[in-house]
């Protein structure tokens, strides 16, 4: 099932969730933005540096390699 995003005025039962089907769900906030941890912030400068450099793998071989690595796990 694809994600649903609602906003709720925190009283009211949004119609997205009355069309639910019975089951267990996780419901959390969208709006709570979370600070990169500083491996996370090196790990993105990191990666804009490359591509100032004009280093860069295209995104197809990226995902071929991850496949490559998921199934040989």
């Amino acid at each position: 099932m694809d994600a649903i995003i609602i906003d709720w005025d925190g009283s009211t039962l949004p119609a997205e969730l009355r069309e639910l089907p019975p089951g267990r769900y996780l419901v959390q906030p969208l709006d709570e933005e979370r600070p990169l941890t500083p491996e996370e912030d090196a790990g993105l400068r990191l990666g804009l540096d490359q591509l100032n450099r004009g280093e860069w793998i295209p995104a197809d071989v990226v995902l071929e390699q991850m496949r490559q690595r998921i199934e040989h796990k």
